[in-house]
């Protein structure tokens, strides 16, 4: 009997640790960049205090990055964040989709936004405020809980009108990598809005 217990006990243990390591590993989401995508790197939290400039999507995606990075090169997955990437800029956008699918594992919102005045479009993210890169930063979590609080109701406004949003988004703009298989909406040199620090529904 006592022999049986010992062998419950180990196992309950094991299957205990199992779930710790998976959830961990769940928590942790992206790594290409990953600090720079969601602000945690050294000049990240200051942006959070930067006055956002008047920007356009048209104006965004004409500028080419300082080189051309590729989402499967490991040295550009590393690189810090550029003096371009080091500014919080403010636009208008339609939001033409909501993407829910994860397509990069990172847990990431993606949503499509399209310029007022041109075909233009680019890609607006934000991140999963229950990644782990957020347990020693507890003012990014609640901030993006919010942001994907309102973004819900543009995904809302979106499903009941079947048609595109008018949205004012405040962000930071970020060199995502080229890779093969791009979701709908990318821009030409990969500029995105890559975190979304505010989205409002406009008229």
């Amino acid at each position: 009997m006592k022999a049986q217990m010992r062998v419950v006990i180990l196992m309950l243990l094991i299957a205990s640790g199992i779930f710790v390591l998976a959830q961990e590993k769940s928590n942790k989401c992206g790594t290409w960049r990953w600090d720079v995508k969601t602000l945690t790197d050294k000049d990240g939290t200051g942006l959070l205090s930067a006055k956002p400039i008047p920007s356009s999507i048209d104006q965004l995606v004409k500028e080419k990055p300082p080189k051309n990075l590729k989402d499967d090169d490991l040295s550009d997955g590393k690189l810090p964040r550029y003096p371009t990437e080091n500014q919080v800029v403010e636009i208008t956008a339609y939001v033409i989709t909501f993407g829910d699918k994860d397509k990069d594992h990172d847990r990431d919102l993606h949503l499509t936004l399209k310029s007022p005045s041109s075909v233009n479009t680019m890609i607006g993210e934000i991140p999963d405020p229950t990644c782990q890169v957020f347990d020693n930063s507890p003012a990014l979590r609640e901030l993006f809980k919010q942001v994907r609080i309102d973004a819900n109701k543009v995904k809302d406004a979106l499903k009941k009108s079947k048609k595109s949003v008018k949205v004012k988004i405040t962000g930071v703009p970020f060199w995502d990598g080229a890779e093969e298989k791009r979701q709908k909406g990318v821009s030409k040199y990969n500029r995105e809005i890559h975190p979304i620090l505010k989205i409002e529904i406009i008229k």
